[in-house]
């Protein structure tokens, strides 16, 4: 069986510079999305029996790099229409921004982690897929932990909100159990984002008293292609 044992939501960088001097001059390199997708894991990973044996499901953001890097891209798209690029330079911190496993790699490298890792692309519905696939590791006894983390922003741009969200599953006991991911034909609407889904899905078990709860995804968190019910028993 598999159980959720903590969860966590960031969206305030400010407080993490402040509060988590260390975690941050790890972190501030990298982008948005990623800054708040480590963090979020930094909280529940104290909740952990062994972060080096945790499988790691990452989901890319669907507003990957920074202001920076698509300031570059425009450099890079007008200089070829002019059929040169001059003197261009990249910014090593540029092409961390556009690399969409980073904050599984980074995860992995701070913990001394070596155990199944799985980056789902930027697109829209992976959080589901994300947690399929924890099914699927914790119920064939693959691992006893896995990690489900993701980080997204609403632009690239400077001063563009954003939030990071994790949750660790375990196949130790507690008081909400991931029963099933199930899925039937739909073609709806999406707004692409990685964590919003994840956060919806957090707050709607935070409301539920206890029992058996199937939660139907709405339709904008999903693939646009499927309808998703995650069912959970909440004791």
């Amino acid at each position: 069986m598999v159980y959720l044992v903590a969860a966590a939501q960031e969206d305030d960088l400010a407080t993490m510079r402040a509060e988590k001097p260390e975690l941050w001059r790890h972190v501030r390199r990298y982008n948005k999305p990623v800054q708040l997708a480590l963090a979020a894991a930094d909280e529940v990973m104290k909740f952990s029996q062994d972060p080096s044996t945790a499988a790691v499901i990452s989901l890319a953001p669907c507003q990957p790099g920074s202001a920076d890097l698509y300031s570059w891209g425009h450099v890079v798209t007008s200089g070829m229409a002019n059929g040169t690029l001059g003197n261009l330079r990249m910014n090593p911190t540029q092409t961390l921004h556009a690399v969409d496993n980073l904050a599984m790699s980074a995860f992995a490298i701070a913990h001394g982690n070596h155990a199944y890792c799985l980056g789902l692309g930027g697109a829209a519905g992976q959080a589901w897929c994300g947690l399929e696939a924890v099914l699927e590791r914790l119920n064939a006894g693959f691992e006893e932990e896995a990690l489900l983390m993701a980080g997204d922003q609403d632009a690239a741009e400077d001063g563009a909100s954003g939030s990071g969200v994790a949750l660790l599953f375990s196949t130790r006991v507690n008081r909400v159990r991931l029963v099933s991911v199930s899925r039937s034909p739909a073609i709806v609407d999406v707004v692409p984002h990685a964590t919003n889904g994840l956060a919806a899905l957090l707050s709607a078990i935070a409301e539920h008293r206890s029992g058996l709860m199937s939660y139907v995804v709405p339709p904008q968190h999903t693939d646009g292609f499927s309808t998703v019910t995650v069912t959970l028993e909440i004791s």
